[in-house]
């Protein structure tokens, strides 16, 4: 990912040119950061997504109560019901849509979660849910190089791992790492032919040692990946598709340049710059980000069922480690 953030776990300013990092505090903590110094949120900040929601989480409860209430109170002046079937708001798409993805998550694990999910017939997003708090130019914010790693050395460690079982499936791949950075977390040992990579800064894009080619590309503005039909066999992207706001096109695009039988791998955690994350993945937990993931690949066509796998170490579960949650799918042989 080229949003990166400095290893800083503490709630205040960090020393330039590193982004703020708030590591895993309460809600009631980011709340009151949020309050007291929202300069700082709304500036290169990187949040774990639980503290980035707890934020935002008092703004919108309290503007959806009173919409809802409004909503409410109009619907039984009417003599209607609040879900009234007749209307557009009660359609089937549209309750999908309201419910998405909180409601549509089964299971306790993350593999559980694409096994059981029945997804909706249509694409459940609103133009609202690839919103972003800010929506100026990614150049300016990715203009700065980051030279440093973005989640935690467990993270880098099992991601590494796992890819080390997977390339070697592929041998002599050529592999893609999209949204890259000044490294891409494969294995020192290599089993694959070339990597390309693409990102938003090049200084950061020119030190990936592992990188035989790159190319400079903002998939926000061009959602299209610069090469051909059926040109990798692996495609990767690392924490970084909660910052696409064209996550569908993109995913097409990697359906495109994937060899039949190919895989794509996206990995993510819980750490974020708020400011430039997607609104529907600050609103949501790690369960809800697979689902969110999983749902790319299914709606963009042309891959097998996506799976999941949670790769993340115990002291995740009490916040002294990033969680590793890995989604991943074949294009189809046809």
């Amino acid at each position: 990912s080229s949003s990166g953030a400095l290893g800083f776990s503490v709630l205040g300013r960090a020393p330039q040119p590193g982004p703020l990092v708030v590591g895993q505090g309460s809600a009631v903590q980011a709340a009151h950061l949020a309050a007291a110094a929202p300069d700082i949120i709304g500036s290169a900040a990187c949040l774990t997504a639980g503290a980035a929601a707890a934020v935002a989480a008092a703004g919108l409860l309290l503007a959806a109560t009173a919409v809802a209430g409004r909503r409410g109170r109009r619907s039984l002046r009417r003599g209607g019901s609040m879900a009234s079937p007749s209307s557009p708001r009660g359609s089937a798409s549209a309750v999908a849509r309201a419910a998405w993805p909180q409601s549509f998550v089964q299971g306790g694990s993350a593999e559980e979660v694409l096994q059981k999910v029945q997804w909706p017939q249509e694409w459940p997003y609103t133009a609202n849910d690839f919103t972003r708090q800010d929506e100026s130019d990614d150049l300016y914010f990715y203009d700065q190089p980051r030279l440093c790693t973005h989640v935690d050395d467990s993270f880098i460690g099992r991601l590494k791992t796992y890819y080390g079982k997977v390339f070697p499936q592929y041998p002599d791949a050529r592999i893609l790492d999209i949204c890259s950075s000044w490294i891409s977390h494969y294995p020192e040992e290599k089993t694959w032919s070339r990597v390309s990579i693409t990102g938003m800064n090049e200084y950061e894009l020119k030190e990936n040692k592992q990188a035989d080619d790159y190319t400079v590309r903002n998939l926000n503005v061009t959602p299209v990946l610069p090469y051909e039909d059926a040109s990798f066999d692996i495609v990767t992207c690392t924490v970084s598709m909660d910052y696409l706001n064209k996550p569908l096109e993109v995913t097409k695009e990697v359906a495109r340049v994937l060899k039949p039988g190919g895989t794509v791998i996206f990995s993510t955690s819980n750490r974020c710059f708020p400011s430039k994350a997607v609104n529907i993945w600050l609103k949501t937990g790690d369960m809800e980000h697979v689902l969110i993931y999983g749902s790319y690949l299914h709606y963009a066509g042309g891959f097998e069922p996506p799976e999941a796998v949670d790769l993340s170490p115990p002291m995740s579960k009490m916040g002294f480690a990033d969680p590793v949650l890995v989604i991943t799918a074949k294009k189809k042989a046809s």
